[in-house]
């Protein structure tokens, strides 16, 4: 009885497709929710009873995940180049029907992304909400030429958008990057700018990981490592810059022209690789200056940097000047051959531990090697006659 309630024919209810527009990029919320998840683990962790080791490791933390996140989110983001109009365009095929709307273009290193939007008022269109955000992926064959199965992957989508009935202005401005010849290369130079860029980016990801993991042995290497992610990083924006398109892209509306320039990807990338550079060379200084600080900054034991090397007296007179060699003094060996107690005098090296514990090299003299013992033949004595050999 109460299944039947309101039902026709005692089918089960049907409801409409309720379809909603896109206001999120799923990935880049993931990626935030994953570093987000890391931090607030690190920071269960990371409480101290010293207020000094728990606001360095704070510090170390929050700026290391950050750029992370920075790195991930430059490379996956949508907005390496922005363009926004609004203007009056024709909506569908088949309808004489204008829409006042507002048209936007995110460019991104893999795919772009159009959005339309336009109120009832001014679309005159009251029972229509238009508002679309649609995205098509290059990644990363051009393909063969036309719309066919062996075509790149924008034409294919393109083609389909086509089948399907996408508002025309989304159409106009995709149609800008799936033709390619002669002059008009827009989307085989955006294509192949991503394509590079996103290898640069790639590289710097490990090279970050590598940054953290020698943070914890050699502070300096660290430093370098750093340094390769932050110059990675610019690399990829010179990438960006110099293989896009050499002219502008002018996309004509009827009231309006869409242009694009940088957008946060872009910016947000440029000052992570700077801030990169920028710790990196002060790290250094500071392993320069203040060792001692600087690893106790970053909870290191200051002897992991500590190492020898050894040459001869003249490899080591060249670099007298500018570290001093510990001093030479006499040691005695004792060597027991056969039972017998032999003293054998040899320069034995003795290092001296060097105030504050610098970390830099110390060239020291090689040890002298130590002088073959020959054993004589056996000899059988004669007390009357002497001694002769046998």
């Amino acid at each position: 009885m109460f299944f039947d309630f309101g039902r026709k024919e005692g089918f089960p209810t049907q409801y409409p497709a309720h379809q909603t527009p896109v206001t999120l990029d799923i990935l880049e919320v993931g990626v935030i929710t994953a570093f987000l998840i890391l931090y607030v683990c690190f920071l269960l962790v990371i409480p101290n009873r010293n207020a000094k080791v728990f606001r360095s490791a704070f510090i170390r933390t929050t700026v290391s995940l950050l750029i992370g996140l920075f790195i991930i989110l430059g490379n996956i983001g949508q907005e390496w180049e922005v363009g926004h109009a609004f203007s009056r365009t024709p909506y569908r095929v088949g309808t004489h029907k204008e829409i006042n709307a507002s048209i936007g273009l995110k460019i991104g290193l893999r795919s772009i992304n159009v959005t339309l939007r336009s109120t009832p008022e001014q679309s005159n269109l009251p029972k229509e909400i238009i508002n679309y955000n649609e995205r098509f992926s290059w990644e990363w064959d051009q393909g063969r030429f036309g719309f066919g199965p062996y075509a790149g992957r924008i034409q294919r989508e393109f083609r389909e958008g086509q089948r399907i009935g996408l508002p025309l202005p989304i159409l106009w401005i995709v149609d800008y990057f799936v033709i390619d010849g002669e002059g008009f290369r827009f989307g085989r130079f955006y294509r192949t700018a991503g394509w590079y860029a996103h290898i640069a980016m790639w590289t710097a990801f490990p090279c970050w990981i590598l940054a953290n993991i020698l943070f914890l042995s050699v502070i300096q290497y660290g430093a370098i490592f750093l340094a390769i992610t932050g110059g990675l990083l610019l690399l990829a924006n010179l990438l960006w810059i110099v293989i896009r398109n050499p002219l502008a892209l002018e996309i004509p509306f009827e009231y309006d022209v869409l242009t694009t320039k940088l957008g946060v990807s872009y910016w947000l990338t440029f000052v992570t690789g700077i801030a990169c550079l920028t710790i990196a060379i002060i790290i250094t200084i500071l392993n320069r200056t203040h060792d001692k600080e600087l690893y106790l900054f970053f909870g290191v034991d200051n002897l992991n940097d500590y190492y020898e090397l050894y040459g001869n007296e003249e490899e080591t007179a060249e670099k007298d000047e500018d570290v001093p060699v510990p001093e030479m003094r006499q040691a005695i060996r004792m060597n027991s051959l056969r039972g017998e107690s032999v003293d054998e005098e040899y320069n034995a090296i003795v290092v001296n531990p060097r105030p504050q514990y610098r970390r830099r090299s110390v060239y020291q003299r090689k040890p002298k090697a130590a002088q073959p013992k020959f054993e004589e033949d056996p000899i059988y004595e004669n007390l009357m006659k002497g001694a002769y050999p046998v």
